[in-house]
């Protein structure tokens, strides 16, 4: 399949208007084409949709080489000479310029991928920890094959190849810390010294990858940053400015989520991250990340709580009154209605976490003041189920109160 320009065109707008469920699809469909042209340029218009929706995707040799670069990696059309960054354009080039060097480890990486995708962590670590050193003395002086058809210049393809040479050798403790970054476990900032350090001399485009690598992935990227600062001073206006395009991509991901379960884990991930990046703020940047921070928790506060409060009457309180209003429910039913009020308060739990919890607040006692008035002439419920949802939703003692409600 060849996509020309028209093709492309509508694939793109086909991608950005399907809903989630479809997009995984999509995407699968066009990993499994053998001509990447303009597919990457297609897949640029969901990239954002993609992180946050994460569909399983099939691993191969130059994804898999990519990997530990993907922080570096940058649309085509962004891409400007000097940049420090990597344009998509270049992956194919550089893939077939590794596998040529490196004919018989390709042959065995590529048969280890197959059946896999980037969700299988094992088998990427295992595969990455042989393939990125080798990729890493992968070094000429001339320009790989198929580079200048890619549409790069040529005096590009030095400092590139010079980047990810540097970033490869890295690369298996590059992993490992982002691995435990992104986990929040204890031993996250010592793994992410020992992968940052050595990059600090091979300059700022590495030590940057590198570093927003660790950033995009990490449950408290203060502390990396913090770090990365202390190795290397010239470093600090890069962490800052990682760490606000990062907060800028979850704010966003809050704001596009699909559902209450949904907007709940990326506000929970948002506010885990903001509180981590005030409690790390030294003197120099406390006051901006502070205004930076109250910004945030403004908006995606109001934007959960505005979420809540429409699932809570879509998902919950409607639904519950027309079940109390019918025969009895079945089990199925009240299992529902139990789903539909965890969902709400994992939401709200996180939503307060960014602040409105006045508004949360008053959100939830008129909801188990409506609920409470639904169970004074229970029929397709009885008390006990009514006292249940009001336990989920708001707590053991507002469900006590309920059954202390004469009926």
């Amino acid at each position: 399949m060849n996509l020309l320009g028209g093709q492309a065109r509508q694939l793109r707008l086909a991608l950005q208007q399907a809903p989630d469920h479809a997009v995984g699809r999509v995407v699968a469909m066009l990993d499994g084409l053998a001509d990447r042209s303009m597919i990457d340029e297609v897949l640029n218009s969901v990239r954002p949709r993609l992180r946050r929706l994460q569909p399983p995707r099939p691993l191969r040799l130059p994804r898999l080489l990519f990997l530990p670069l993907e922080a570096a990696l940058v649309p085509a059309a962004g891409w400007r000479p000097g940049s420090n960054l990597v344009p998509r354009s270049a992956i194919t080039p550089i893939a077939a310029l590794v596998s040529g060097a490196l004919p018989d480890l390709a042959e065995q990486v590529e048969a280890g991928t197959v059946g896999h995708s980037l969700t299988d962590h094992a088998v990427v670590a295992a595969l990455g920890a042989r393939l990125w050193p080798a990729a890493s003395m992968v070094a000429t002086p001339q320009v790989p094959r198929g580079w200048v058809a890619a549409g790069l210049p040529e005096s590009a393809a030095l400092p590139i190849l010079a980047l990810c040479a540097a970033v490869w050798r890295q690369a298996v403790p590059l992993w490992q810390a982002r691995t435990a970054a992104s986990a929040g476990a204890m031993e996250a900032l010592a793994l992410a010294r020992a992968a940052l350090a050595p990059l600090v001399a091979d300059g700022a485009a590495p030590l940057s990858a590198g570093l927003t690598l660790l950033l995009r992935a990490a449950l408290a990227p203060g502390q990396i940053a913090t770090l990365a600062t202390s190795l290397s001073a010239q470093i600090h206006p890069v962490a800052e400015r990682a760490l606000a395009s990062m907060l800028a991509d979850d704010a966003a991901a809050v704001a596009a989520a699909t559902s209450p379960d949904e907007m709940a884990q990326t506000a929970g991930l948002l506010a885990r991250r903001l509180a981590d990046l005030e409690h790390t703020a030294n003197a120099l940047v406390r006051d901006q990340r502070q205004r930076h921070a109250a910004i945030l928790r403004r908006d995606t506060g109001q934007a959960c709580h505005a979420r809540f409060a429409a699932a809570l009457v879509e998902t919950l309180l409607v639904p519950l009154a027309r079940v109390a209003a019918g025969p009895r429910a079945e089990d199925s039913v009240v299992a529902m209605l139990e789903g539909a009020a965890r969902d709400l308060r994992r939401l709200e739990a996180a939503g307060r976490r960014l602040g409105q919890e006045l508004a949360f607040d008053r959100s939830l006692r008129d909801a188990v003041a409506q609920i409470t008035r639904l169970a004074a002439t229970p029929a397709g419920l009885n008390r006990i189920e009514f006292a249940r949802l009001v336990e989920i939703l708001a707590g053991p003692d507002a469900a006590l109160a309920l059954q202390a409600e004469p009926g």
